[in-house]
């Protein structure tokens, strides 16, 4: 996956749609997730060698994107055909791997105005104090979802 660009240099023009970062698909914050679980819903990388398949694929995305005139604005799409290109190839925002068939597919995802990881207000509020942000997550579990609204969202 590759994060889009943030908001004070996204131009929609040039760039298309703000894409997501990684935690603008969920709509919590990020809690213990090893606690009474399984190990395959530990870890999305449970099968064997599957890092190493996923790493290439990074490697390759992240290649792409240094390959063209946008780098990290280049857009993304759902389909494969409309998504900017590099001379290696498409470069889109997400891939997603299915072993059971040996295939991968290319995936998109907008950014979330409630977003725990690259809102307005997660920025805005790290920027002003970022030894308290840091505390403030750090120490309490629904800081991330007040600050961001998700907690009155979900009420």
């Amino acid at each position: 996956m590759r994060h889009g660009l943030p908001a004070h240099v996204h131009d929609p023009d040039l760039n298309g749609e703000r894409l997501g970062c990684y935690f603008c698909n969920d709509v919590v914050a990020p809690r213990n997730s090893l606690r009474d679980r399984s190990l395959d819903q530990q870890c999305t990388v449970s099968r064997p060698a599957l890092c190493t398949i996923a790493s290439s694929l990074g490697v390759e995305l992240l290649t792409s994107m240094l390959n063209h005139p946008l780098k990290q604005g280049a857009k993304a799409k759902e389909q494969a055909e409309q998504c900017d290109k590099s001379a290696l190839g498409i470069i889109p925002q997400q891939l997603r791997g299915d072993l059971s068939n040996f295939s991968n597919t290319v995936m998109y995802g907008e950014v979330f105005n409630k977003c725990i990881g690259c809102s307005d207000k997660i920025a805005e509020a790290f920027k002003a104090d970022r030894q308290d942000f840091l505390i403030q997550a750090c120490n309490k579990p629904d800081y991330l979802e007040d600050l961001t609204g998700i907690t009155a969202m979900n009420e």
